[in-house]
């Protein structure tokens, strides 16, 4: 049965965030300790469907694979290891991050807020939509078929997740201090990375759809702006001072109020104006213009790479991360929260 996009999201956003677990008094026998922390069999199971749903996607797996197909790529190795020993290993310790969360959250007395609960809610809610057309049993069908879980521990799960990552760990990674300097000397060791993959340039947009139907305009209006696009195009083109003209002409609340600029790599533009950017031989200062389906850019490259104020953010948030990661490691370390794997049980659950 083919899942919906929906639902594939909501798996997909566990797998994102480090995977989430369900509390071990939903479920009976166990395949592992964290701890004192129990890993369930059903825990496991959905684990690892997650981990094997992710490594299928990224090995080039989808539904149109034969069971040929997907035989052949877990009878592979990632490296020198068994792509099915990978798989295991990484549900494994996907879980023991996760019980590890939860048991720091519960010592320091997090709970879930009405708010966590109500979005938990509209979640399932939109998962038995989608997956049962409003009918829980028929939802419960579908998940059992691909995870085999009920809603009720996919819920559980869900909880969690909640309390352990946007409760626990987000409050811990917001109160990891970056220093300044730190992200600067991060960007500059990447600025040969930024340079081959990023592109900063400033334009002007010119709309020609209307943004309350999205239609595209038609006859005199679409004319009208057709003018308009190529007399800023002949004014940027003559020297005239470009920031003013994004300030007097540009209709992109995007960038109307930074210049008109942006920095991108491939992939974060409408192809139009990506292939303007990324153009072989294309020099600073080069000014032209392109159509895409919003309307008419007028566009002006400034260099290759990015710049430090457009990264910083984004290279604030990898410090954060890594230094998470470095918590978590160690955390893995200590005693309390020690590995003790039932291999014979973990055996009996079907790969």
């Amino acid at each position: 049965m083919k899942l919906s996009r929906v639902f594939l999201i909501l798996m997909s956003l566990l797998v994102v965030f480090n995977l989430a677990a369900c509390s071990s008094s939903k479920f009976s026998d166990s395949v592992a300790n964290i701890g004192e922390e129990k890993v369930t069999s059903i825990e496991y199971k959905f684990f690892l469907g997650l981990v094997k749903m992710d490594m299928e996607a990224t090995g080039g797996i989808t539904e149109k694979s034969t069971d040929a197909d997907k035989k052949k790529f877990w009878d592979g190795k990632e490296g020198n290891e068994p792509r099915k020993t990978v798989a295991i290993n990484k549900a494994i310790e996907k879980l023991q991050e996760l019980k590890i969360l939860l048991m720091n959250a519960k010592k320091e007395k997090y709970k879930l807020e009405k708010a966590n609960l109500d979005e938990i809610k509209a979640t399932i809610d939109k998962l038995i939509e989608s997956e049962g057309k409003g009918k829980r049993e028929d939802a419960d069908k579908v998940v059992k078929e691909k995870f085999g879980i009920t809603i009720d521990q996919y819920e559980a799960i869900y909880k969690d997740y909640f309390l352990a990552y946007n409760r626990y760990a987000t409050d811990i990674v917001k109160g990891i201090t970056i220093k300044e300097e730190d992200i600067k000397a991060r960007y500059e060791k990447n600025i040969p990375i930024y340079n081959t993959e990023k592109r900063t340039v400033k334009h002007i947009l010119v709309l020609t759809i209307d943004q309350a139907t999205q239609k595209e305009f038609e006859g005199d209006k679409l004319k009208e702006k057709e003018k308009l696009a190529n007399d800023i195009l002949s004014k940027a083109k003559a020297g005239e001072d470009f920031e003013a003209l994004v300030k007097q002409y540009s209709e992109d609340p995007g960038s109307k109020d930074k210049g008109g600029q942006y920095s991108f790599g491939k992939g974060d533009m409408v192809e139009e104006f990506e292939n303007f950017a990324f153009k072989e031989g294309i020099k600073e200062g080069e000014i032209g213009m392109v159509k895409s389906s919003y309307g008419y850019h007028i566009i002006k490259f400034i260099r290759n790479g990015s710049e430090f104020e457009v990264e910083k953010d984004k290279i604030k948030s990898e410090l954060q991360s890594e230094a998470m990661k470095a918590k978590l490691d160690k955390w893995k370390t200590e005693k309390e929260f020690t590995l003790t794997k039932d291999q014979a049980a973990m055996d009996k659950v079907e790969f």
